[in-house]
């Protein structure tokens, strides 16, 4: 996927608006003591503007293999469409649990197929990289709760990815 093949409604103008609204709602889930989030999704979902400016970031360097590209931007479909497994618009901010699991997985997945260096130029997070996707795999379970990652990891396995 290039940003030729976003259709408009989602092009990279679209994307970086989505990346600034995600940050502000985000943050605004996150900050307090009555934000209703345990610590490991408040930990967790700190790091999703992250993830999505990283996918859209590669998504649209010609340099990163397609078929790679494909899987990427499928990734960030679904964190833009408004219909997936924990839909924002009911659970608020932690609906995007699931989005940043898919996507961690999807880029451990591209990681296999030698990404990384792609991956470490494109990303801005405070955070190494690896150790962002280890640590959101490592605890995917406890994040969504067994029978939704069961869900998730059926989405991903039919697509090819191991999550």
């Amino acid at each position: 996927m290039s940003a030729d093949d976003l259709p408009a409604e989602i092009g990279p103008a679209r994307l970086l608006s989505f990346y600034d609204r995600l940050r502000a709602r985000v943050s605004s889930s996150t900050v307090g003591s009555d934000s209703g989030l345990r610590q490991g999704a408040s930990e967790a979902l700190l790091v999703v503007p992250d993830i999505f400016v990283l996918l859209a970031r590669l998504a649209l360097d010609r340099q990163v293999p397609s078929a790679s590209r494909r899987l990427i931007g499928g990734a960030l479909l679904y964190f833009v469409l408004p219909i997936d497994l924990l839909p924002e618009a009911f659970v608020g901010p932690a609906g995007f649990l699931d989005d940043l699991v898919i996507a961690c997985a999807v880029l451990g997945e591209a990681f296999g197929r030698d990404l990384e260096s792609h991956a470490e130029r494109h990303w801005s997070g405070s955070r190494r990289l690896a150790t962002v996707i280890r640590d959101v795999a490592r605890t995917a379970d406890a994040l969504l709760g067994a029978n939704l990652y069961g869900r998730v990891r059926r989405f991903l396995e039919r697509r090819g990815v191991s999550p």
